[in-house]
């Protein structure tokens, strides 16, 4: 449709990202967990090492913290990805203007006004 204004957009793959992306948060799950058991300080050691001094036990405590928050905010971020982008097909999916057209060819979108 030459000379319109429009976009297009790929609404199948918007949800494949989707999809995608809250399959690979979940997967964060398991590793997380089992680094934040197995590897937590305990008042005899820290992680798997026995404890040396204060000054390696607080190094050690940081490391893990930072580690475990890491991972964690990078989990929520790409669920939160996800969400998005599941939100974003919605959206465009949900926005249908008078006086518009919408073509769709392999799950693409094209609107045009």
């Amino acid at each position: 449709m030459a000379g319109e204004i429009g976009y297009e957009y790929a609404s199948g793959e918007l949800s494949v990202g989707a999809k995608t992306a809250a399959e690979s948060s979940d997967l964060l799950a398991a590793p997380l967990e089992a680094f934040m058991m197995d590897a937590g300080p305990t008042p005899s050691c820290f992680g798997l090492v026995p404890q040396g001094s204060d000054e390696l036990a607080k190094q050690y405590q940081e490391f893990y913290a930072s580690t475990s928050a890491w991972v964690s905010n990078l989990r929520t971020n790409v669920a939160n990805a996800g969400l998005t982008l599941g939100q974003s097909k919605i959206n465009y999916d949900a926005a249908d203007n008078p006086g518009e057209s919408v073509v769709e060819e392999n799950h693409v979108r094209r609107r045009f006004r």
